[in-house]
């Protein structure tokens, strides 16, 4: 009787060491996929045109020469311009690293690609501090053609 009421109160315990692993993860990624949707929905707000493609910059702080280089190799690789460049101020990490490419803002692809960035800036003891938008107007309402 003792044997099951301890094998009882292991799994309920694994059960509640589960579930607070589970809260922390999901409370550790909530952060910067709901600053993704609120960017997009100010962009909106102010104005963008959701279905035409943004200028986007992404930012990574990284701690060394050989970290900027490798995050920049493969950044291009997927397809965007990248550049880094040695940050004196910043003493752990000392190299920024600026990605641009064009694209339509979604919630869930800048989710996605937010999700990607962390984990890449992750492997290479870095950061991934985000990304900004320039404003991309709606067209406004077409002008009618001139009777003469």
């Amino acid at each position: 009787m003792k044997i099951a009421y301890l094998l009882v109160l292991l799994l309920g315990g694994g059960i509640a060491l589960a579930r607070i692993w589970m809260s922390i993860k999901k409370a550790r990624d909530r952060p910067a996929h709901s600053w993704d949707a609120k960017l997009i929905e100010k962009l909106r707000a102010e104005g963008s045109d959701p279905f035409q493609p943004h200028d986007v910059v992404f930012f990574f702080g990284l701690p060394s020469e050989e970290a900027a280089r490798r995050v920049v190799e493969r950044l291009v690789r997927d397809g965007y311009e990248a550049e880094y460049k040695h940050v004196p101020d910043q003493s752990e990490l000392c190299y920024a690293v600026h990605a641009q490419r064009s694209i339509r803002l979604s919630v869930s692809d800048m989710q996605a690609t937010s999700r990607r960035f962390n984990a890449m800036a992750d492997e290479f003891h870095g950061r991934y501090d985000g990304w900004a938008a320039a404003h991309n107007k709606r067209p406004g309402p077409q002008e009618p053609a001139s009777r003469e």
